[in-house]
């Protein structure tokens, strides 16, 4: 029988996730982040005209794949799909209760005066438009240490004793690509007072998965769910106050784009950070289910390392989630002797021998598990809105097989063409008259003055007529830069890359 995978799948069709059959650890820790573990559903929502890449749904959001990836996934059960319309929910406004910061001892005689936080999130989820609203132009750029990836910081506006790091964006704390290495790296060596976490509430099960990793630093901590805006305009709702209850930190909802919510998220990032209040302990993986395997081998390896953890100043469960993980960078750091390490192998060895998964399908599913439980309690979905019908409409035809490259060439053909054509010439022309205009009234001018024929040869001959020739393809260059910012703002650049591979 032949062994399917996810690249097999026709479009409408649902499967279920068996096993990521790869060498490439990084590959596999990077699907499993993104949610792709065992006993998962995936549907098969487009495909690029060529056939790749293309473009599932689970666990509420839409994941881009290229076929070569999806190839290394294996399925099983599959069905044709049966979604039905979404709910449609009623949304309730939700006083924030400020819950995470009930237990701040005003009575502390050191308060940080000077501050610095973290700015973390998943790529596209707002991050860069949140820096820039609260830094505005007090920012620094430059690179991290020894590599290229830029680092931008800045003051907050509303503090100027409080500083902001932009960290790139990433899915996870793992160890296998170069931004989630220095992001950790930052958070461990640097200790930054605070952490700034921006979570998409639109993707909020993928965003959570690292909101979980970061809770677990022990770092001061305030989750801003950016986008509420759209979840409210789509009908959603999320339960703050029972996101508060369980994380036990400030939970402030904000839309960074338009500038709601973040006069609240500062106060109570500088609370936290200033009284160093830091996360409670919470144990993501509960005793009482599925998850108890990974639970005994968790606190049994948290046992086992503790001493070693705090002489390196990192928390003892970050750390023996990491070494179930098997991050060779953490097991370094923490110079276990080889008795040690054995009786860790042996512990995830038991661990993956009663929950049939590989050690990083494991902790994933631990993560995952608990955020669909959360969910399911706290997140009411958005409805299928107007916008959302007509988006998928457009989609439909923009992303087609035979119509997405069609419609690529007729919309560039014609940002061109207006650019380049009778409106661009129009602009340029009337820009070349006023140039040619002020030209010959400073001409006049410098003659009349008797100015030195070679300062005027220079002015005039060099500076104006150079100049000039330039700014003459100003309006141009101002145009085709306007047309271009639309098809970015309105998402459809992506869908260029997505059909275009």
């Amino acid at each position: 029988m032949e062994i399917k995978t996810l690249d097999n799948l026709k479009i409408g069709q649902d499967a279920i996730i068996d096993t990521i059959d790869t060498n490439d650890i990084a590959l596999k820790c990077h699907l499993l982040d993104m949610g792709l573990t065992p006993n998962t559903e995936v549907t098969l929502i487009k495909k690029a005209p060529l056939g790749d890449p293309m473009e599932f749904r689970l666990r509420g959001y839409e994941l881009t794949l290229r076929k070569e990836s999806a190839s290394k996934i294996k399925i099983k059960d599959v069905h044709a799909s049966d979604t039905k319309p979404r709910k449609n929910y009623e949304f309730h406004e939700i006083e924030h209760s400020q819950i995470g910061e009930n237990n701040i001892n005003k009575n502390k005689l050191i308060i940080k005066e000077k501050v610095t936080f973290a700015l973390i999130g998943n790529q596209n989820s707002g991050k860069t438009t949140l820096f820039n609203k609260l830094t505005g132009s007090n920012q620094h750029v430059g690179n991290f240490p020894g590599v290229t990836i830029q680092k931008t910081q800045g003051i907050i506006k509303q503090d100027k004793n409080a500083s902001l790091v932009d960290l790139p964006g990433i899915y996870s704390l793992s160890p296998y690509s170069s931004e989630e290495i220095i992001t950790r790296d930052f958070l461990l060596n640097e200790k930054p007072d605070g952490i700034i976490n921006i979570v998409d509430a639109t993707n909020i099960e993928r965003n959570l998965f690292l909101t979980m990793q970061l809770l677990e630093l022990d770092i001061p901590i305030v989750i801003a769910l950016n986008m509420m805006d759209e979840v409210k305009e789509n009908n959603g709702s999320i339960d703050i106050n029972g996101l508060e209850d369980t994380f036990r930190v400030p939970v402030i909802p904000i839309s960074a784009f338009k500038n709601e919510g973040l006069d609240e998220l500062i106060e109570h990032a500088l609370n936290v950070a200033r009284y160093d209040e830091r996360p409670k302990k919470l144990d993501f993986c509960k005793s009482d289910n599925s998850c108890a395997p990974i639970h005994r081998c968790i606190h049994s390896i948290m046992e086992l390392i503790e001493n070693h953890a705090q002489a390196i100043n990192i928390p003892s469960r970050f750390a023996a989630v990491k070494l179930v993980e098997d991050d060779k960078l953490i097991l370094e750091k923490l110079r276990l002797d080889e008795n040690e390490i054995k009786t860790i192998n042996h512990l995830i060895s038991e661990m993956t021998n009663e929950t049939g998964l590989d050690r990083y399908a494991s902790v994933c599913d631990m993560r995952y598990s608990f955020i669909d439980e959360l969910c399911s309690k706290y997140v009411s979905k958005s409805s299928e809105n107007s916008f959302y019908k007509l988006s998928n409409t457009l989609d439909k035809i923009l992303t087609g097989k035979y119509s997405a490259i069609p419609s690529f060439l007729i919309i560039i053909s014609l940002i061109l063409y207006i650019t380049f054509g009778p409106f661009g010439t129009f602009l340029s022309d009337k820009t070349e008259l006023i140039i040619n205009w002020f030209t010959n009234i400073v001409d006049s001018a410098l003659t009349s003055y008797g100015l030195n024929s070679v300062v005027h040869s220079l002015i005039i001959d060099g500076i104006f007529s150079g100049v000039g020739a330039v700014l003459s393809f100003l309006p141009v260059i101002v145009v085709l830069f306007f047309f271009l910012s639309i098809l970015e703002d309105t998402g459809y650049m992506a869908r260029v890359a997505f059909v275009m591979d």
